[in-house]
């Protein structure tokens, strides 16, 4: 199997996954959940409603301003994940947003 890199998307997985792992890694401290919602709502201008609202806000504030090159975002049972094609990764998610999502 070839895991050579099959386009420019491709090359541009590292510098995605970091700026999230980074961007994930800065809202790890941030508790009580009040303080992640202030977050998204900065970064949306909206105040999410429910618990399916507030993993979309969360997703679209995480990916904000970020040119992602190809790479699709969604949420995954095992943290946040990357696809492009036939590639994918899963970025880990800390407590403090894990608790903010179930709540």
């Amino acid at each position: 199997m070839n895991n050579r890199p099959g386009d420019m998307s491709d090359l541009c997985l590292s510098p995605v996954a970091i700026e999230l792992d980074q961007r994930l890694e800065a809202l790890a401290g941030q508790s009580p959940p009040e303080k992640l919602e202030q977050y998204v709502q900065l970064r949306t201008d909206r105040q999410p409603r429910n618990a399916p609202e507030r993993a979309e806000l969360l997703l679209e504030s995480l990916t904000h301003m970020l040119p992602l090159h190809g790479w699709d975002v969604q949420w995954a049972p095992r943290g946040l994940r990357l696809r492009h094609d036939q590639h994918q990764l899963v970025l880990g998610v800390p407590e403090a947003v894990l608790g903010y999502l179930a709540t």
